[in-house]
């Protein structure tokens, strides 16, 4: 047994080690174009009205604000997210949803809570990078499940589970994917949601991007569609506020989030950025706030979009998201990008390399760009950079 963990662990340090490799992001120069990571635009953030929030918070709490636990104010942050995620249908009280540093940490409390090593985990293919590391930072056996415009194949995940794989849980992110950019169709969310009854699964479904719809109708989450209690929810206030805040939640079966909240051990998750935050939201409406930022995001997706219909060489495609932060580039199978990161870098744009997002050793012809933080010039240019490239390698 200890030779068998031993053998999951330095396999875990390996794979690490790889996605730190300046060939699967690339080592870009000062002017690059940051097309790598999910950031929120500079302009998004309201910076005055925070500097009030956090004086609030301090008249209002005093000390209390500034103990383990926090203040009266900690507490009105934890009940308004309990509110809002009822809003939307998620079926929350004060039994089923745990307070965390962000959706990271929620990964982290639902892998401590359900993974042993060896157990199968499956996960869209492409998936979240840091879910990915994450799982085999817990020795998961993970197995990717095929995605197309519509989100996970049902039909795919079927055939899987009727060949005897049992899973101990199906991560996915049902809205604006990291990072294939999908969204998951109503019909496959309930076939998800039968399947996993069927095989007596779990859901693990990542929410971080699902406020950021710019076209299109909204669609429930699968815990809003969950009939079984099986599924658990994580969200945030990275997109809809700031990273910075670290806040997030997981949402979930009452007799495992008991035991999950015994498991998440951080001296209680920023009690004063909850209290300085409860202040601000008590004063803005947060519905209209969101209203105007995806307006910025909208704007720079669309210009990534235009950028690509016009720069990319032909045989290239790319997917066209209705809301998140991320386009998924899929070049000819020609191409291998790990080896032309460097070129992409020194051309003046800074994209990931597809093959961290997958369990295995596929996405070698994929990009992620992240059209979140650059302006529309920066975009095309950055864009423009990559075609460039891509069409000096497909010559």
């Amino acid at each position: 047994m200890q030779d068998r963990y031993y053998d999951l662990v330095s396999e875990r340090v390996r794979r690490n080690m790889e996605r730190q490799s300046p060939s699967w992001g690339g080592a870009a120069r000062p002017d690059a174009v940051p097309l790598n990571y999910g950031f929120p635009y500079p302009e998004s953030y309201p910076l005055e009205d925070l500097i009030e929030a956090c004086a609030t918070a301090l008249r209002e709490d005093g000390s209390e604000a500034l103990r383990y636990g926090g203040g009266p104010l900690a507490g009105e942050f934890d009940a308004m997210v309990a509110d809002r995620c009822n809003e939307r249908g998620l079926q929350v009280d004060d039994e089923n949803i745990i307070v965390t540093n962000g959706s990271a940490q929620a990964i982290t409390v639902v892998c401590d809570l359900l993974i042993d090593p060896d157990d199968v985990v499956l996960v869209e293919a492409p998936t979240y990078m840091g879910a990915l590391r994450e799982f085999e930072n817990f020795c998961a056996d993970v197995r990717g499940v095929d995605m197309d415009d519509d989100g996970i194949l049902t039909e795919e995940l079927e055939r899987i589970l009727a060949d005897g794989v049992r899973p101990k849980f199906l991560y996915t992110m049902p809205n604006f994917h990291n990072p294939a950019g999908c969204t998951m169709s109503m019909q496959r969310r309930r076939r998800l949601l039968e399947l996993a009854e069927e095989y007596n699964f779990l859901l693990v479904e990542d929410d971080a991007y699902g406020e950021l719809r710019y076209d299109g109708e909204d669609l429930p989450a699968l815990r809003a569609l969950d009939e079984t209690d099986r599924v658990f929810h994580l969200g945030s206030m990275s997109k809809i506020l700031a990273p910075g805040f670290r806040l997030g939640w997981i949402i979930g079966p009452p007799s495992l989030m008991e035991q999950g909240d015994r498991l998440k051990v951080d001296g209680g998750t920023g009690p004063f950025v909850r209290a300085m935050i409860g202040a601000y939201l008590r004063e803005i409406d947060l519905d209209e706030r969101i209203i105007r930022i995806r307006e910025g995001y909208r704007r720079r997706r669309d210009a990534a979009l235009r950028a690509l219909r016009e720069y990319m060489p032909e045989g290239c495609s790319w997917s066209e998201p209705e809301g998140g932060y991320f386009l998924w580039l899929t070049l000819p199978e020609s191409v291998d990008v790990t080896v032309l990161m460097e070129d992409i870098a020194e051309a003046g744009a800074n994209p990931l390399a597809g093959n961290i997002f997958f369990p295995d050793d596929r996405g070698r012809n994929n990009l992620r760009l992240s059209f979140s933080y650059p302006d529309e010039a920066e975009l095309e240019r950055g864009i423009r950079a990559i075609a460039r490239v891509t069409a000096g390698q497909m010559e």
